[in-house]
């Protein structure tokens, strides 16, 4: 699918990210330079709504400029031309071969010879590596485009797919040695960490979390800034800001909401859209997003964390559900029970867990909690402090909680008194 077309499939932060995530930004640059001295592939895998689409977008645009871009992919699974596998290697093909003319006059030869070869599975892996005439070399032209990205691995919608795209990916650079660097991005699922890990893509990628250090707090408290200025001084809310001193608002409600943000966009950018609205006051919708208004309203200024929330769970396996729910339950109310300085024991002396079951519950979760031995901590723990707000605090129906928390009972040690020392 040509670059043009997926420019309105990702987050509308890309130019914003190009400064803000320069950190990130500088280790792919870093990547796609070292050439043949670094890995081949780069797996770039952090939470949904990391602004992971952002930057793979903006990659792509600063590398299309250079003539270094060979091929993009961006998978969608709700769009049914781009969560099949079926179209990732025949449009990388297609892309490449447009990018050089003899590449195109060896992809109309392949194709004349054999019409339906791209309608079968490693028949459209061979299509592609076909078009390097079966040389084999590790290092890409200087003038010839060398650089596929990938972008969200994890919407192509089998699991096992997903893993023999990446058995296809390690076989192109690790056997047959193409030319090629593949930039990877996905959220962590259990499945890829796991390919990652046991199959040949262990020994050939450069693998960047977008947790911990890569949490871009400073640079969402700097895009919320930069927005509410230009709400502030917007024309359409003249009528209101006008009247509205500044700064607007308060320093204190910025780290508030920087805080609620986790240091991921999608909570940042989905409030800027409620409270950036015509027709509607930005202070009063500010009011209902920190909880501090009384007056009723039909919006719902988290309907579209609801969505992404529901997406992550939607492909829940059912088995697991009555498990989640408490796992779940637990890490939703355990920091506001702390909060009140109420003892709350741990899962384990609430759920009789065995070794391994709360790993195995929470697998295809890790967009939305942390497990153990992907961020280390004692107890389950949301990423996305914002799912609270979405579902449980905020505004607007609580449709997540409802399916997730039916019949979770908390104990009644849980509302006892902290204990002395505690």
């Amino acid at each position: 699918m040509p670059l043009t077309i997926l420019r309105n499939a990702v987050l509308p932060l890309d130019v914003f990210l190009e400064r803000g995530r320069k950190e990130v930004l500088e280790e792919i640059d870093a990547w796609i330079k070292a050439g043949v001295a670094g890995w081949p592939v780069f797996w770039l895998h952090g939470p949904a709504g990391a602004g992971k689409s952002a930057i793979a977008q903006t990659v792509a645009e600063m590398y299309a400029g250079r003539n270094q871009l060979a091929a993009s992919f961006f998978f969608a699974r709700t769009d049914a031309h781009r969560n099949e596998v079926k179209y990732l290697f025949p449009t990388i093909a297609v892309q490449i071969a447009l990018s050089a003319p003899e590449k195109r006059q060896r992809l109309d030869e392949i194709l004349n010879n054999d019409p339906y070869i791209a309608e079968r599975a490693l028949g459209s892996v061979d299509l592609l590596t076909s078009l390097f005439n079966g040389r084999s070399t590790q290092s890409p032209q200087a003038s010839s485009p060398f650089l596929i990205i990938v972008d969200g691995l994890d919407e192509c919608l089998r699991n096992h797919d997903q893993r023999w795209i990446l058995a296809q990916v390690s076989r192109m650079v690790n056997t047959q040695h193409l030319p090629l660097r593949f930039l990877i991005v996905s959220r962590p699922e259990s499945h890829l960490m796991e390919t990652f890990k046991e199959q040949g893509p262990a020994n050939i990628a450069t693998v960047l979390s977008l947790y911990g250090d890569y949490r871009a707090s400073s640079d969402v408290s700097m895009y919320l800034r930069s927005e509410f200025l230009w709400i502030h001084s917007a024309k359409m809310h003249s009528d209101v800001m006008q009247f509205v001193p500044k700064p607007w608002p308060s320093e204190d409600i910025i780290k508030r909401l920087v805080s609620k943000s986790g240091g991921y966009f999608i909570y940042a950018s989905t409030i800027i859209k409620f409270i950036n609205e015509e027709y509607f006051s930005p202070v009063a919708r500010l009011d209902q997003i920190l909880g501090t208004s009384n007056a009723s309203s039909e919006s719902n200024p988290f309907a579209e964390l609801d969505q992404l929330y529901i997406q992550i769970l939607s492909s829940y396996p059912n088995p697991h559900l009555p498990m989640l729910k408490l796992i779940l339950g637990y890490a939703v109310m355990s920091p506001v029970l702390r909060s009140r300085t109420l003892f709350l024991p741990s899962i384990q002396d609430i759920v009789d867990l065995v070794p391994g079951q709360m790993e195995l519950t929470l697998r295809g979760l890790r967009s939305l909690v942390s497990v153990p031995y992907v961020i280390p901590h004692h107890e389950p723990h949301l990423i996305h402090a914002s799912f609270r707000d979405s579902s449980l605090i905020g505004p607007g129906p609580k449709i997540i909680i409802s399916i997730l928390m039916n019949g979770f009972i908390l104990p009644s040690a849980a509302l006892s008194p902290s204990p002395a020392g505690c």
